[in-house]
């Protein structure tokens, strides 16, 4: 089971983005590393910074409201992922809000110094380009979703990732191992709060989950991968 679920990630991209394997010392070498509490806003949609932000430690949501007020998350930005770069790319505002979910630290790296390193550092490109690369898909994953896919599609399908990334698995379930409400699950898939608490309500019911103590506890996983790879 634990194949399976590595390899529905794969194929299908994560709104939780991490990047462990690249190195930023190029442009956070200098930069300043600040202390983002719990539910700060860092930027707002439409905002001009000065800055290009790299998660360190922590976990930082990037979403965007409608005139009505309606939210909708696209990703959620994790320990070595950049947002903000486009901004200092094309010299426009900030198209998203950014909010750190969690106690964290983020390097603050000038604008100017970002687009300096850019243009001179072949290797930083490409990493740049890779991430990029990762956010299209997923944000071409989640136009799909919202155009094909059903509403139980899309709560399995974070699920899913959840697991993937932040679970303790044992030989009977998964237990995840970080908190979200059901209002972050509703920004990240786009339903309603009172739709993702209706399909958690029926999967506890049919006893696939429970919680604990405010964590979710996955006992059943193969109904939870059988019906993604059913509407994939």
């Amino acid at each position: 089971m634990a194949s399976e679920i590595k390899s529905l990630s794969r194929n299908l991209p994560s709104p939780w983005i991490e990047n462990d394997e690249f190195d930023w010392n190029c442009i956070t070498k200098d930069a300043i590393l600040a202390f983002i509490r719990k539910n700060t806003i860092i930027y707002y949609q439409d905002d001009i910074v000065d800055y290009v932000y790299l998660v360190k430690r922590g976990r930082v949501c990037l979403s965007a409201l409608s005139s009505c007020g309606k939210e909708k998350s696209f990703f959620i930005a994790e320990k070595g992922c950049l947002f903000g770069e486009l901004s200092a790319i094309d010299n426009n505002p900030n198209s998203c809000t950014a909010v750190a979910v969690t106690d964290s630290y983020i390097y603050q790296i000038p604008k100017d110094v970002f687009i300096s390193e850019l243009q001179s550092n072949n290797e930083l490109c490409f990493k740049i380009l890779k991430l990029l690369v990762k956010k299209s898909r997923l944000i071409m994953t989640q136009i799909k979703q919202l155009s094909f896919n059903d509403s139980i599609y899309k709560v399995y399908y974070a699920l899913i990732h959840l697991i993937n990334q932040y679970s303790s698995p044992s030989s009977k379930n998964y237990k995840l191992t970080i908190k979200f409400t059901h209002q972050e699950m509703a920004n990240l898939t786009g339903l309603s709060r009172v739709r993702v608490s209706q399909i958690l309500s029926d999967l506890i019911s049919d006893g696939i989950i429970e919680k604990k103590d405010g964590y979710l506890i996955v006992k059943d996983l193969e109904p939870i991968i059988n019906y993604v790879l059913e509407k994939n």
